[in-house]
């Protein structure tokens, strides 16, 4: 990608990198840690799990109005010292207690260092690159769920659970010092059309602003209606997947692991070839066809009883989600001012993670009184749904807007 000739850019990339795959080793060795160190029993490897990605939900409202503020590049590299401190805090936990804490601010890091990640690419390239600086972006985090899981098993294997912390640690003095010579483009704060006509300004930081942001600005409230379908799936299916590989193809956790790595390169291949297919996937119905054909996908992978259409159905999921989510961000990110950036990708991911939050569960529940494969039929009904009526809600706001374009010309 051209985007990668550019040093600094490049740099950013490779310490994003880095810091994911860093991240992605700390919590399996905080798993392990849990489990193996302290003898922990399943509600607290639970609870270990919760404290990591519940800041996500729980911090969404608050910590995009300092990425607005001070720019993503300050946020960004105070979350890295942060989740240094929070690695390095791992390191040296010699209670149960101890290591939930540094989990929980392990947690808090990522939960504005995020955001702020996915509001650096308008400051840094033109609009034509955008969708390509954004899968980038998004390659970090899939390339990490590959590599990140085998650093981490390098790491204990020859050391112990702790270097995988050490790792964790020093990923995060990579990632401020990758992130310290960038320069960001100035913003100016800018008024914004909700689509019915009606202007709003993107300036105020008070707590609910991104909501409102989010609700009022039309094409923004349709992508993220749509994304929370395809979200909520992924909570349930961190309850399913395990269940559907033991109970129903009746194999061992190393079955698991396979297609997890199956999942990863769909991703990887497809988030590749995003840029080449441009702007064909960046508008609201490409959006509603990726959710509703990870309906079928779904299908495929959780309600069938054959190995074969297990990983075809895993990769389709995939190559779906790779569809999905780097246009995900390029439409938050072109439909709002970029001094809002912060508070609208803080929203996107509170809607992720309350959407997990709230299927996590409710899978486990469903899961117990109807069974792995029903529950996942009922999963692609809902993911089928949302799909269409975001399709349908697309269609009317674009028929809307060449009616309004008639009768001003």
């Amino acid at each position: 990608m051209r985007l990668l000739r550019q040093p600094r850019l490049a740099l950013m990339f490779a310490g994003a990198a880095l810091n994911e795959i860093g991240s992605w080793a700390s919590i399996i060795a905080f798993w392990g840690y849990a489990a193996y160190r302290f003898h922990s029993s399943p509600d607290q490897i639970a609870l270990v799990s919760v404290m990591w990605s519940a800041p996500g939900a729980l911090f969404g409202l608050v910590s995009g109005g300092p990425i607005d503020r001070y720019g993503p590049k300050v946020v960004m590299i105070a979350a890295d010292v942060v989740g240094f401190v929070a690695a390095v805090g791992m390191v040296w936990s010699t209670t149960y207690l101890q290591l939930v804490t540094m989990v929980t601010l392990s947690g808090t890091a990522g939960a504005f260092g995020r955001p702020a990640a996915t509001s650096l690419a308008p400051r840094l390239v033109d609009d034509t690159e955008l969708l390509a600086a954004n899968a980038l972006l998004g390659l970090t985090t899939q390339v990490a769920l590959v590599v990140g899981p085998l650093v981490a098993s390098v790491a204990i294997s020859v050391w112990s659970v702790r270097a995988a912390f050490v790792v964790d640690a020093a990923t995060f003095v990579v990632g401020a010092l990758t992130t310290l010579p960038l320069r960001l483009r100035p913003v100016r704060p800018v008024d914004v059309h909700d689509g019915a006509g009606a202007t709003h300004g993107s300036g105020t930081s008070d707590l609910w602003s991104g909501l409102r942001l989010a609700w009022r600005v039309g094409s923004v409230r349709r992508t993220l209606l749509v994304g929370l379908a395809l979200f909520g799936s992924w909570g349930a299916s961190m309850v399913m997947e395990p269940l559907y590989v033991r109970d129903v193809l009746h194999r061992s956790s190393a079955t698991f692991g396979w297609l997890q790595t199956v999942f990863g390169l769909g991703l990887i291949v497809t988030t590749l070839l995003l840029p080449r297919l441009g702007e064909r996937v960046v508008n609201g119905r490409a959006q509603a066809l990726s959710v509703m054909a990870s309906a079928g996908a779904v299908t495929l992978y959780l309600a069938t009883s054959s190995l074969v259409a297990a990983a075809v159905g895993i990769f389709l999921w995939g190559v779906l989600t790779s569809l999905f989510l780097p246009p995900f961000y390029t439409l938050l990110q072109r439909s709002t001012p970029a001094d809002s950036h912060g508070r609208i990708m803080a929203t996107a991911g509170m809607a992720n993670g309350v959407a997990g939050l709230v299927t996590t569960p409710l899978a486990g529940v469903v899961v117990a009184a109807v069974g792995v494969r029903t529950t996942a039929l009922a999963v692609a009904a809902g993911l089928l749904a949302a799909g269409a009526s975001g399709w349908l809600a697309d269609q009317g706001a674009a028929n809307s807007e060449s009616r309004a374009a008639a009768r001003a010309g």
